[in-house]
Protein backbone atom coordinates (compact mmCIF):
# COMPACT_ATOMS: atom_id res chain seq x y z
CA UNK A 1 0.00 0.00 0.00
CA UNK A 2 2.81 2.40 1.17
CA UNK A 3 4.79 2.14 -2.79
CA UNK A 4 1.09 2.45 -4.37
CA UNK A 5 0.47 5.93 -2.34
CA UNK A 6 4.64 6.77 -3.22
CA UNK A 7 3.54 6.15 -6.59
CA UNK A 8 0.58 7.82 -6.95
CA UNK A 9 2.06 10.90 -5.07
CA UNK A 10 5.05 10.90 -7.89
CA UNK A 11 2.61 10.88 -10.80
CA UNK A 12 0.32 14.02 -9.23
CA UNK A 13 3.52 15.58 -8.85
CA UNK A 14 4.96 14.93 -12.52
CA UNK A 15 1.19 15.80 -13.64
CA UNK A 16 1.77 19.16 -12.00
CA UNK A 17 4.67 19.81 -13.29
CA UNK A 18 4.21 19.39 -16.72
CA UNK A 19 1.14 21.65 -16.27
CA UNK A 20 3.33 24.35 -15.05
CA UNK A 21 5.45 23.91 -17.72
CA UNK A 22 2.65 24.46 -20.25
CA UNK A 23 1.52 27.45 -18.47
CA UNK A 24 4.32 29.37 -17.04
CA UNK A 25 6.87 31.17 -19.26
CA UNK A 26 9.91 32.35 -18.25
CA UNK A 27 13.05 33.98 -20.32
CA UNK A 28 16.12 35.64 -19.36
CA UNK A 29 17.87 38.60 -21.35
CA UNK A 30 21.32 38.53 -20.22
CA UNK A 31 23.43 41.59 -20.45
CA UNK A 32 26.92 40.03 -19.63
CA UNK A 33 28.93 39.10 -22.90
CA UNK A 34 29.06 35.56 -24.21
CA UNK A 35 31.22 33.78 -23.55
CA UNK A 36 32.24 35.01 -20.27
CA UNK A 37 34.93 34.34 -18.04
CA UNK A 38 34.28 32.43 -14.74
CA UNK A 39 35.01 34.98 -12.66
CA UNK A 40 32.87 37.72 -14.42
CA UNK A 41 29.59 38.35 -12.97
CA UNK A 42 26.39 37.79 -14.82
CA UNK A 43 23.27 40.60 -15.34
CA UNK A 44 20.30 40.56 -16.85
CA UNK A 45 16.43 40.41 -17.07
CA UNK A 46 14.15 37.76 -15.82
CA UNK A 47 10.69 37.79 -17.48
CA UNK A 48 7.90 35.61 -16.30
CA UNK A 49 4.16 35.55 -17.61
CA UNK A 50 1.52 32.92 -16.20
CA UNK A 51 -0.45 31.82 -18.55
CA UNK A 52 -2.30 29.18 -16.24
CA UNK A 53 -5.59 29.88 -14.04
CA UNK A 54 -3.66 29.03 -10.61
CA UNK A 55 -1.58 32.25 -8.65
CA UNK A 56 2.07 31.77 -8.86
CA UNK A 57 4.87 33.20 -5.98
CA UNK A 58 7.94 34.82 -6.67
CA UNK A 59 10.38 36.45 -5.04
CA UNK A 60 10.12 39.93 -4.88
CA UNK A 61 14.19 40.71 -4.25
CA UNK A 62 17.57 41.25 -6.10
CA UNK A 63 18.98 37.48 -3.98
CA UNK A 64 15.90 35.91 -6.44
CA UNK A 65 18.92 35.27 -8.80
CA UNK A 66 20.54 33.23 -6.18
CA UNK A 67 17.80 31.51 -3.97
CA UNK A 68 14.50 31.01 -6.76
CA UNK A 69 16.85 30.16 -9.69
CA UNK A 70 19.26 27.39 -10.32
CA UNK A 71 21.98 27.49 -12.09
CA UNK A 72 23.66 24.20 -13.45
CA UNK A 73 26.42 23.06 -16.39
CA UNK A 74 25.14 20.90 -19.00
CA UNK A 75 27.66 18.15 -18.12
CA UNK A 76 27.56 14.25 -18.45
CA UNK A 77 25.99 11.99 -15.98
CA UNK A 78 29.38 10.91 -15.20
CA UNK A 79 30.25 14.08 -14.66
CA UNK A 80 27.86 14.89 -12.63
CA UNK A 81 27.95 11.51 -10.35
CA UNK A 82 31.58 12.17 -9.93
CA UNK A 83 31.46 16.21 -8.83
CA UNK A 84 28.00 16.46 -7.75
CA UNK A 85 26.22 20.26 -7.21
CA UNK A 86 28.59 22.09 -9.37
CA UNK A 87 27.01 25.02 -7.87
CA UNK A 88 26.84 26.15 -4.05
CA UNK A 89 23.25 26.66 -4.45
CA UNK A 90 21.64 23.00 -4.87
CA UNK A 91 17.91 22.23 -5.99
CA UNK A 92 16.91 20.72 -2.62
CA UNK A 93 18.32 24.01 -0.84
CA UNK A 94 16.38 26.32 -3.25
CA UNK A 95 13.40 24.44 -2.72
CA UNK A 96 13.78 24.25 1.14
CA UNK A 97 14.11 28.27 1.55
CA UNK A 98 12.16 29.22 -0.97
CA UNK A 99 9.14 26.60 0.23
CA UNK A 100 9.68 28.65 3.90
CA UNK A 101 9.24 32.27 2.35
CA UNK A 102 6.16 30.97 0.30
CA UNK A 103 5.06 29.55 4.25
CA UNK A 104 5.67 32.40 5.91
CA UNK A 105 4.33 34.88 2.90
CA UNK A 106 8.47 36.33 3.00
CA UNK A 107 8.94 39.35 0.34
CA UNK A 108 6.77 37.34 -2.08
CA UNK A 109 4.77 38.83 -5.08
CA UNK A 110 1.79 37.17 -6.97
CA UNK A 111 1.48 36.39 -10.01
CA UNK A 112 -2.07 35.95 -10.98
CA UNK A 113 -3.60 34.66 -14.74
CA UNK A 114 -2.00 36.90 -17.55
CA UNK A 115 0.14 38.71 -15.19
CA UNK A 116 3.57 38.94 -15.92
CA UNK A 117 7.01 40.87 -14.84
CA UNK A 118 10.46 41.73 -14.76
CA UNK A 119 13.10 40.65 -12.08
CA UNK A 120 16.11 42.60 -12.74
CA UNK A 121 19.53 41.07 -11.34
CA UNK A 122 22.95 41.95 -11.30
CA UNK A 123 26.40 40.62 -9.94
CA UNK A 124 25.46 37.48 -9.65
CA UNK A 125 28.36 35.14 -9.71
CA UNK A 126 27.65 31.59 -11.56
CA UNK A 127 30.85 28.87 -10.28
CA UNK A 128 31.13 27.98 -7.39
CA UNK A 129 32.77 25.01 -8.08
CA UNK A 130 36.80 24.15 -8.14
CA UNK A 131 35.99 21.30 -10.88
CA UNK A 132 34.90 23.90 -12.92
CA UNK A 133 36.96 26.40 -12.19
CA UNK A 134 39.71 23.94 -13.58
CA UNK A 135 38.02 22.43 -16.31
CA UNK A 136 40.58 21.70 -18.87
CA UNK A 137 40.15 24.22 -21.40
CA UNK A 138 36.69 23.68 -22.11
CA UNK A 139 33.51 25.86 -22.74
CA UNK A 140 30.87 24.66 -20.34
CA UNK A 141 27.28 25.87 -21.60
CA UNK A 142 24.58 26.80 -18.41
CA UNK A 143 21.43 26.24 -18.45
CA UNK A 144 18.27 27.79 -15.63
CA UNK A 145 15.56 26.28 -13.97
CA UNK A 146 13.09 28.91 -12.04
CA UNK A 147 11.39 26.83 -8.72
CA UNK A 148 7.69 27.58 -8.12
CA UNK A 149 6.65 25.93 -4.95
CA UNK A 150 5.75 23.28 -4.54
CA UNK A 151 7.87 20.81 -6.22
CA UNK A 152 8.40 22.70 -9.94
CA UNK A 153 10.96 23.89 -12.03
CA UNK A 154 10.15 25.92 -15.25
CA UNK A 155 12.86 25.42 -17.83
CA UNK A 156 14.35 28.81 -18.48
CA UNK A 157 14.95 30.15 -21.78
CA UNK A 158 17.89 32.23 -22.12
CA UNK A 159 19.30 34.62 -24.47
CA UNK A 160 22.12 34.57 -25.50
CA UNK A 161 23.17 31.01 -23.71
CA UNK A 162 25.06 30.86 -20.73
CA UNK A 163 28.85 30.29 -22.36
CA UNK A 164 31.64 29.76 -19.70
CA UNK A 165 35.43 30.15 -21.71
CA UNK A 166 37.78 28.19 -19.49
CA UNK A 167 39.99 27.54 -22.92
CA UNK A 168 40.84 31.58 -22.81
CA UNK A 169 44.11 33.49 -22.26
CA UNK A 170 44.54 35.67 -20.40
CA UNK A 171 47.45 38.23 -21.15
CA UNK A 172 48.72 40.90 -18.86
CA UNK A 173 48.91 44.40 -19.69
CA UNK A 174 49.12 45.98 -15.93
CA UNK A 175 53.08 45.05 -15.08
CA UNK A 176 53.12 44.69 -11.17
CA UNK A 177 55.43 46.44 -8.99
CA UNK A 178 56.52 47.75 -5.34
CA UNK A 179 53.77 50.07 -5.14
CA UNK A 180 51.59 47.25 -6.33
CA UNK A 181 47.99 47.47 -3.93
CA UNK A 182 45.29 45.39 -3.87
CA UNK A 183 42.98 47.58 -5.13
CA UNK A 184 44.99 49.01 -8.13
CA UNK A 185 43.29 47.95 -11.66
CA UNK A 186 44.64 45.21 -13.32
CA UNK A 187 44.35 45.28 -16.90
CA UNK A 188 44.84 42.14 -19.36
CA UNK A 189 43.70 40.99 -23.38
CA UNK A 190 41.90 37.80 -23.53
CA UNK A 191 42.04 36.07 -26.25
CA UNK A 192 38.69 34.13 -27.02
CA UNK A 193 39.53 32.59 -30.53
CA UNK A 194 42.37 33.09 -33.27
CA UNK A 195 41.83 36.58 -34.18
CA UNK A 196 39.24 37.29 -31.30
CA UNK A 197 40.50 39.71 -28.16
CA UNK A 198 38.94 41.97 -25.98
CA UNK A 199 40.21 44.24 -23.11
CA UNK A 200 39.54 43.52 -19.79
CA UNK A 201 39.79 45.63 -16.45
CA UNK A 202 39.66 43.85 -13.13
CA UNK A 203 39.34 45.93 -9.95
CA UNK A 204 38.24 44.09 -6.63
CA UNK A 205 35.00 42.66 -7.23
CA UNK A 206 34.49 44.76 -10.46
CA UNK A 207 34.82 43.58 -14.24
CA UNK A 208 35.14 45.65 -16.97
CA UNK A 209 35.06 44.92 -20.78
CA UNK A 210 36.47 48.44 -22.31
CA UNK A 211 37.32 47.04 -26.33
CA UNK A 212 37.64 44.73 -29.27
CA UNK A 213 41.24 44.50 -29.60
CA UNK A 214 42.94 42.95 -32.60
CA UNK A 215 46.14 41.01 -31.85
CA UNK A 216 48.24 44.02 -33.98
CA UNK A 217 46.75 46.34 -31.34
CA UNK A 218 49.61 47.19 -28.56
CA UNK A 219 48.32 47.93 -25.10
CA UNK A 220 49.97 49.41 -22.57
CA UNK A 221 48.96 50.81 -18.60
CA UNK A 222 50.84 53.80 -16.94
CA UNK A 223 50.22 56.43 -14.90
CA UNK A 224 46.74 55.49 -14.59
CA UNK A 225 46.06 55.82 -18.46
CA UNK A 226 44.93 52.53 -20.57
CA UNK A 227 46.72 53.28 -24.29
CA UNK A 228 45.63 51.14 -27.48
CA UNK A 229 48.12 51.41 -30.51
CA UNK A 230 46.90 50.14 -33.86
CA UNK A 231 48.78 49.41 -36.61
CA UNK A 232 47.79 52.13 -38.31
CA UNK A 233 48.72 54.70 -36.05
CA UNK A 234 46.15 55.23 -34.75
CA UNK A 235 45.85 55.73 -30.60
CA UNK A 236 43.03 55.84 -28.35
CA UNK A 237 43.57 56.41 -24.36
CA UNK A 238 40.83 55.76 -21.40
CA UNK A 239 41.76 56.72 -18.47
CA UNK A 240 41.00 55.19 -15.58
CA UNK A 241 38.13 57.65 -14.18
CA UNK A 242 36.55 56.62 -17.40
CA UNK A 243 36.59 52.74 -17.05
CA UNK A 244 33.53 52.38 -15.86
CA UNK A 245 31.35 54.56 -18.00
CA UNK A 246 33.32 53.20 -21.12
CA UNK A 247 32.57 49.77 -20.01
CA UNK A 248 28.77 50.67 -19.60
CA UNK A 249 28.72 52.17 -23.09
CA UNK A 250 30.54 49.47 -24.73
CA UNK A 251 27.95 46.54 -23.26
CA UNK A 252 24.89 48.91 -24.23
CA UNK A 253 26.02 48.95 -27.96
CA UNK A 254 26.69 44.97 -27.69
CA UNK A 255 23.20 44.70 -25.90
CA UNK A 256 21.22 46.70 -28.99
CA UNK A 257 23.39 44.82 -31.80
CA UNK A 258 22.10 41.57 -30.25
CA UNK A 259 18.46 42.67 -29.73
CA UNK A 260 18.71 43.75 -34.07
CA UNK A 261 20.16 40.42 -35.07
CA UNK A 262 17.44 38.53 -33.26
CA UNK A 263 14.64 41.07 -34.86
CA UNK A 264 16.45 40.16 -38.63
Amino acid sequence: MKTLVTTMSALFIGMAQQTAEATVEAVMYLDTEMPCLYYEMLSGTLVVRNNGDDDIKLMDRDTFAYFQLYWFPNMTEQETERYGEAERFSRSSIKKGFDSDVKNNRNLITLGKGESVELKFKNREIDGSDFLRHAHNRRITFAVELYLSPDTWIPVEVHPPIVLAYDVKAIPVTVKNAQWKSGDKWVSRVQTGDTNEFLFVSEGYDRYRLADLHPDDVVTHSNKVITITQKNGKVRTIPEADIPRISAERAEEKRKARQLETKN
